[in-house]
């Protein structure tokens, strides 16, 4: 266990130390809102779609068609489970500030943060049993999150579930995958070069967005403290349970144990800012546990190393 702890605690350090540059960057001015915002979109149109399709050049198998319903089942479960109870447990009279706090301790930031520690750990093969969780993560929020965040059907949206970099990608890559398609060796050199962006840019984005971030405004709220906990702890570990409960294992285990525990997803934040439902503590949320989950992402996905 103590071993397993170091391994991901070593890989989780090297994320901190990009994080670390990207929070000097930021306050040293070397990069601006709008150079964060290209960044951003250099992740989540190119980089993210890359690694996803790159994930899937796999060799179709009975056992990785099945390794892959699997973790599809686990993603969705690992989240529904996470919204009943965070539903339950987060008690806050303010009905904006409950739903916020209940949707950042249910996403989390599968992408940013989970797909770096999934490849540095399981290898390619991560990313493709983590994607599953990309792919759960924006169908859910884009269609019963947003629902419960703006309590209008209405803002019920098919086309933003499906339309979006994250589904884009899994589904190009999971046609070559079902289809048993190969790259051509320059265009797969070139989408390799274009993936690898995908671990340290994030890295440098968040530390960006920690370097805007008053600490000590979030560090008083006692329910932001609530929500963290189920978000980094409770929650996570519970999922880890429940999955080894019923059956699963190996590398889809520690998969999805990493996206489990991983902070809450940014798109939380930006969905706050343009429903204009507590912004600010929807970014002040993101920014803690994103940093928090520096010291407990590897007693989650330690412990899910010794069970796998």
């Amino acid at each position: 266990m103590v071993q397993n702890m170091m391994t991901v605690g070593a890989q989780a350090l090297v994320l901190l130390l990009l994080m670390l540059t990207g929070l000097v960057c930021g306050k040293r001015g070397l990069l601006g809102p709008a150079a964060v915002t290209g960044m951003t979109n250099l992740v989540l149109y190119v980089a993210l779609p890359c690694s996803l399709i790159r994930a899937f050049e796999l060799e179709l198998t009975p056992q990785t068609l099945l390794d892959l319903l699997i973790s599809m089942a686990a993603a969705f479960g690992c989240l529904l489970f996470s919204f009943l109870a965070a539903s339950l447990l987060i008690r806050e009279k303010s009905p904006s500030r409950r739903k916020i706090l209940t949707l950042a301790a249910t996403f989390t930031n599968c992408n940013f943060m989970a797909f770096p520690l999934q490849t540095a750990l399981i290898g390619p093969t991560g990313i493709f049993y983590g994607s599953a969780y990309a792919m759960a993560t924006p169908l859910l929020f884009w269609t019963g999150g947003i629902v419960y965040l703006e309590g209008d059907r209405k803002a019920f949206s098919w086309r933003n579930a499906v339309l979006n970099p994250g589904t884009v990608g899994l589904t190009g890559g999971l046609a070559l995958f079902l289809g048993r398609v190969t790259l051509p060796g320059v265009l797969d050199s070139a989408m390799s070069h274009l993936a690898n962006l995908a671990v340290p840019l994030p890295m440098l984005i968040v530390g960006c967005q920690l370097a805007r971030t008053d600490f000590r405004r979030i560090l008083k709220d006692r329910m932001g403290w609530v929500a963290t906990l189920l978000r980094l702890l409770v929650l996570p570990l519970a999922a880890l349970g429940l999955l080894y409960a019923f059956g699963v294992r190996g590398s889809v285990l520690v998969a999805t144990a990493i996206a489990a525990s991983a902070p809450s997803a940014t798109l939380v934040a930006m969905m706050a800012q343009k429903c204009g439902r507590e912004p600010q503590l929807a970014a002040e949320l993101v920014s803690l546990q994103t940093l928090a989950s520096i010291a407990t992402m590897p007693v989650v996905v330690g412990l899910a190393q010794l069970l796998a």
